[in-house]
């Protein structure tokens, strides 16, 4: 992508998040968006089709940023399995909380359904990648697509109720932890199970 393509990109992205700071995504024009960033209509339309697809732009590099964090503890045997996926949950929920307004529209809505796929294939990977390499086992395409979808509405549930929740009642960290003793157990049970 070249360097003006991104910086319309962002400067759409960060109008988006202003906007959203004082109404819903419904509630905001494009004409508002273009106008703020200082684009045209046809830049905008140039970048993205609607203003969900900016939404949906962010989520896909934060979760290919994940995704890299993710992979680089793979290899690392010395993290258990539920360590392995509170540093990553830590992770992906501090990159959240830099742009939390955003992140809320992101994982809500119409762009949350999208959002749901798109935690299902960052799942899929991550856990067939770590459980081949911890335990050796190479789970079939339908086992796999089953503990995806599991962990990735696990996920997106505990991600929504964090970032939506305005009373601070559920802290970040507080969040990960429970997320991380969620997952890790129920994949232990799960491995256990098929290695009977």
């Amino acid at each position: 992508m070249d360097l003006r393509k991104r910086k319309s990109q962002d400067k759409l992205q960060l109008a988006l998040a202003q906007h959203l700071q004082s109404k819903t995504i419904d509630e905001i024009t494009i004409g508002e968006l273009t106008k703020t960033a200082g684009v045209s209509r046809q830049t905008f339309y140039s970048n993205f089709d609607s203003k969900q697809s900016i939404l949906l732009n962010r989520i896909e590099k934060l979760f290919e940023k994940t995704r890299c964090y993710f992979e680089s503890l793979v290899p690392r045997t010395d993290i258990k399995r539920s360590e392995f996926v509170e540093l990553g949950m830590h992770y992906l929920l501090s990159e959240c909380e830099k742009e939390k307004t955003l992140m809320c529209a992101a994982f809500t809505g119409q762009a949350g359904i999208r959002c749901l796929s798109l935690l299902n294939r960052l799942s899929a990977k991550i856990i067939a990648d770590r459980v081949l390499l911890l335990y050796n086992y190479n789970f079939d395409a339908k086992q796999l697509d089953l503990i995806a979808d599991f962990y990735a509405g696990a996920m997106i549930g505990s991600i929504q109720g964090w970032l939506l929740d305005d009373s601070g009642a559920k802290d970040m960290e507080s969040v990960v932890t429970h997320m991380s003793q969620l997952m890790s157990r129920g994949l232990n049970s799960f491995i256990v199970r098929y290695e009977d």
